[in-house]
């Protein structure tokens, strides 16, 4: 049982990180990576997961009880963000009742917005919510696990926290891919209430033409093995999940190199193994499987409507910068930002890049809603 509890963890930790953009693991020895005691004082304290708004549970149309948060708008938080982010806006008097949607990807959870929420703070009521199965929410249905169900998931929460007001929608890797199932599903949206989009680290379709781990056919066979060996892994939960508490050396050294292109703090990937550890073993495998499905490229002519901004790292492994390439195609006016030496955790490694982008386009589209 010991043997086959490691093994289980190795595989564990591999195929999550593969199939998230991140780890399995929560606990890193220090060892293999070299890290000396005190580098974590010699870094600058980051209070992950400290920002809280007033929660709030939705309720999804299949009966799915979905974990919300609002930060509202205060009209002493409206002024420009501070200088020290590097933030300056430049719309004189931005709508009050502009609503920011948030949406996180696979194996994450909203905390993941955590430099996102902090340095927009006041640019209008910002909304995040847990998609299902995730974080804080209740767990789908297995025959509910598909992006079409998570574009009906982002209607509710739509309705019933921005039901008047110009809206904004922001999605992560999964989380775009949301976006773009609600313009398969109400493209009246986009351009009447939607006034603007940000996607990040994400793809409309041909992941299933991603190679895993390595390029190439040998990359393409271990694609072809992860949804069998994920499945297999979520028959013995028990046995996985001790192990991804337990911790490994390589479920860090994949957290760095799937989630990151650059050096980053060791708390970033300690965060993001911890979000990733929330998730558990069968989740992971309900849902791998819809992304090799995923072909939302008919559903993006709506978001010509809406000022749009597509994000994405030059060293992305997961949702590579030639699927946001693609998306701008299908998307004759949005704007396209390459990051340098930027991973698929681009809102947490370049954090300042992807904010200052989103930014540029909330305030795009503050600028054409006034003129209308």
């Amino acid at each position: 049982m010991a043997k086959v509890g490691r093994t289980a963890g190795l595989i564990g930790a591999a195929v999550g990180v593969l199939a998230a953009g991140a780890a399995a693991g929560v606990a890193v020895e220090r060892q293999l990576i070299g890290r000396r005691s005190g580098q974590r004082a010699q870094l600058e304290a980051e209070p992950f997961g400290s920002l809280r708004g007033t929660p709030h549970v939705f309720t999804a149309d299949d009966g799915v009880e979905l974990y919300v948060e609002v930060d509202e708008l205060k009209r002493s938080r409206r002024p420009e963000p501070e200088k020290k982010r590097g933030l300056r806006r430049k719309v004189v008097n931005p709508p009050e009742d502009l609503t920011v949607i948030f949406l996180h990807g696979y194996g994450l959870n909203m905390d993941c917005w955590h430099f996102e929420r902090r340095d927009l703070a006041g640019i209008g009521t910002m909304v995040f919510y847990d998609q299902r199965s995730h974080g804080r929410s209740g767990r789908s249905p297995k025959e509910n696990v598909s992006i079409e169900q998570l574009g009906r998931d982002l209607y509710g929460i739509l309705e019933k926290f921005a039901p008047t007001g110009p809206v904004i929608l922001v999605g992560h890797s999964m989380g775009g891919m949301s976006i773009m199932a609600l313009a398969e599903l109400h493209p009246e949206l986009f351009g009447d209430r939607v006034i603007g989009v940000g996607l990040c680290s994400t793809s409309a379709g041909g992941l299933d033409q991603v190679p895993i781990a390595l390029p190439g056919r040998i990359g393409m066979m271990v694609r072809t093995l992860a949804t069998p060996t994920v499945s297999a892994l979520a028959r013995i939960p028990d046995v996985v999940e001790r192990s991804r508490k337990a911790g490994t050396d390589i479920s860090y050294l994949l957290t760095r190199k799937y989630s990151f292109g650059s050096e980053v703090p060791p708390a970033y990937t300690e965060f993001v193994n911890e979000m990733i550890a929330a998730t558990p073993i069968s989740v992971i495998a309900e849902f791998y499987p819809i992304f090799a499905l995923h072909d939302k490229y008919g559903a993006l002519e709506p978001l010509q409507k809406v000022e749009c901004v597509v994000i994405a790292g030059d060293k992305d492994h997961l949702t590579p910068f030639e699927h946001s390439e693609e998306i701008v195609r299908h998307v004759p006016g949005a704007e396209l930002v390459e990051v340098p030496n930027c991973g698929h955790l681009g809102l947490i490694e370049h954090h300042r890049e992807f904010t200052a982008a989103l930014l540029g386009m909330i305030e795009r589209a503050e600028l054409a809603l006034g003129q209308t």
